[in-house]
């Protein structure tokens, strides 16, 4: 069984050439400052500086062989989610980086797939992008953000794009960009410790309350970060639910914890015990393995982290690869 990690990030050097040449016709610029290169969207949004290893696949190939990881679904680094920009920009940077990270990952097509990237804020350009993503590229899946700029992922014009991903049976991975609360979280790194877990399970609640999953029994979410805060505070869900139905049933016919294995679940809980509970809590085969490679707070030995959770035979090979393999329909393609 193939070690497949599902969360990890990437963006083709390739992009960043494009963005220099042709980047500033789409209000997209690259910076350098101090020897460190960003990318600023139309003066809007910029990115932070580039985070070692996030372009380099052969670096990543060597971490990869040595932490026991067979293949990675790569998705963009979400700071070039874009969604500030305007629709024509955001859908060109899409198509970009998709086509871009399609032919980077094409020499190593038996340790690397992708999930596309859309440009979300313009939801019917986003339908197109995934649907060419998918079906002219080969790309796996999708990734977006946990909202799109000031809307939460229940906002009724994103119907069209979850009405597709239902239709196409593609897999999202709902991933932060802008961590909630973090302007009161400027110490301690908690607006990444404690805002981005935050963020997730906000997203999730949405999807919940919102009635999107009601609307869309077929999609495949996968939340990231092993679900935020959602798995394991879900009685306190459920419990406004039943205290405060009018302020919180929404469009829900039942409770929210009737929804928990409707996500799947990344292993990014950096704790044995917690990822026995997630298992737990919604199964095996709800849980996949993830990394968030290569960033700092990611997960350094994915397969360690399972392995060490000593879940059992079968929920150990669920999760390290055989629930993606099922989903990204590469079952039989090489098993070690």
């Amino acid at each position: 069984m193939r070690a497949i990690d599902l969360h990890c990030h990437f963006i083709p050097p390739a992009l960043v050439e494009r963005i220099r040449g042709d980047g500033a016709a789409h209000h997209i610029t690259v910076t350098e400052r101090d020897g460190k290169q960003s990318v600023d969207f139309a003066g809007r949004d910029a990115t932070q500086a580039f985070p070692g290893g996030m372009l380099d696949l052969e670096d990543r190939l060597r971490r990869m062989d040595a932490g026991g990881v067979d293949v990675q679904v790569v998705s963009s680094w979400m700071d070039f989610s874009a969604y500030v920009l305007d629709p024509e920009d955001g859908a060109w940077l899409a198509r970009a980086q998709n086509e871009l990270t399609v032919e980077a990952i094409a020499p190593y097509s038996d340790r690397f797939r992708a999930l596309a990237t859309v440009p979300l804020q313009a939801p019917e350009l986003a339908v197109d992008e995934l649907r060419y993503a998918l079906e002219e590229l080969g790309m796996s899946g999708v990734e977006i953000a946990t909202s799109v700029v000031d809307a939460e992922l229940d906002d009724r014009s994103l119907e069209p794009f979850w009405s597709a991903a239902e239709e196409l049976g593609c897999l999202i991975l709902i991933h932060p960009y802008a961590s909630l609360g973090a302007e009161r979280l400027t110490r301690y790194f908690l607006s990444n410790i404690v805002s981005n877990p935050a963020e997730e399970t906000t997203a999730a609640a949405h999807l919940i309350y919102g009635g999107v999953l009601e609307r869309h029994p077929g999609l495949k979410i996968c939340l990231t970060h092993g679900g935020g805060f959602l798995p394991y505070q879900i009685g306190r869900q459920d419990r406004g639910y039943v205290a405060l139905p009018g302020k919180t049933a929404g469009s829900l016919s039942r409770p929210p914890s009737e929804f928990l294995r409707s996500f799947l679940y990344d292993t990014v809980v950096h704790d044995p015990e917690a990822l026995r509970f997630l298992v737990a809590r919604v199964g095996a085969e709800r849980v996949v393995l993830g990394s968030d490679y290569p960033f700092p707070m990611g997960d350094p030995d994915p397969v360690g982290m399972v392995t060490s959770a000593a879940l059992g035979d079968e929920a150990t090979a669920a999760i390290l690869g055989g629930t993606a393999a099922e989903l990204l329909g590469l079952e039989g393609e090489g098993d070690a």
